[in-house]
C-alpha cells in the first residue's frame, strides 16, 4: 500500500512532490540515479513557476506526467524485498568477516584449553589435511615458510628468518616475540596478531 501511495504522489501533488518522492527514494535506496532524477524534477517544478506559461506548461507535464510513470517504473526497486545490490554484498562481506573472527576466537579457544586437540585439529595448519576451519589461523611455530606468505604483508625474507630463527631458538610464545627476533615490523605484526597462533609442545 505505501509503495503504491509513493509511486502515485506525483500524479496526486500535480507533480510538486515529484522532487521529494525521488529524493526519499534515493534515501531509502542509495542510488545516484534517484539523486539525479530528484535535482531534475526540482528544476523542472521551479521552471514551471518562473518560466512564462506556453514554456512553463511543459516542464509542469515532466515534473507530473513524467514524474509519475518515472515513480510506477521503479516502484518495485525502492521498495523491493532485495536491497540494493552494492549494499547486499557489503553486508555479506561483512558478515563473512565476522564469521570468520568468530571462527578465529572458538579455534583459539580450543588451542588454549586443550593444545593436544587442537593439533590434532589441524588448527592453525592449513598446510595440514583437516575437516575444521579455523577462521584462517596460522600456528607461527609449525607451519612452512610458504604458509607464513599468506599473511597479509609477510614478505619472503621476513618469513625464512621467522622459520630460522625458529628452529634456532625455539618456539615464539607472542607477535611481540616475532618483531624481537624475528625483525618483522611491530605494526606488521600487531596487525596479524589476530591470524597468529603460537602453540607449544
Amino acid at each position: 500500500m505505501i509503495s503504491w501511495l509513493w509511486a502515485v504522489s506525483p500524479l496526486v501533488t500535480f507533480g510538486l512532490a515529484t522532487p521529494v518522492t525521488f529524493l526519499w527514494a534515493a534515501q531509502r535506496a542509495r542510488s545516484r540515479h534517484f539523486v539525479i532524477a530528484a535535482v531534475l524534477y526540482t528544476a523542472s517544478v521551479v521552471l514551471f513557476f518562473v518560466l512564462p506559461d506556453d514554456v512553463g506548461f511543459v516542464f509542469f507535464i515532466v515534473a507530473w506526467l513524467v514524474g509519475t510513470v518515472h515513480a510506477l517504473a521503479f516502484r518495485a526497486s525502492v521498495f523491493g524485498t532485495h536491497p540494493p545490490i552494492q549494499e547486499t554484498a557489503l553486508d555479506a562481506a561483512i558478515e563473512m568477516a565476522e564469521d570468520r573472527r568468530e571462527l578465529r576466537r572458538k579455534a583459539r579457544k580450543i588451542a588454549t584449553d586443550d593444545p593436544a586437540l587442537a593439533r590434532e585439529l589441524g588448527i592453525g595448519r592449513p598446510d595440514a589435511q583437516r575437516n575444521f576451519d579455523d577462521g584462517g589461523l596460522i600456528d607461527v611455530n609449525y607451519v612452512p615458510a610458504d604458509v607464513l606468505l599468506r599473511l597479509s604483508g609477510m614478505t619472503v625474507e621476513m618469513a625464512e628468518r621467522v622459520v630460522q630463527v625458529r628452529e634456532i631458538r625455539g618456539p615464539y610464545v607472542s607477535a611481540d616475540e616475532l618483531s624481537v627476533f624475528a625483525e618483522v615490523p611491530p605494526g606488521l605484526a600487531d596487525r596479524l596478531a589476530d591470524y597468529l597462533l603460537f602453540l607449544r609442545e
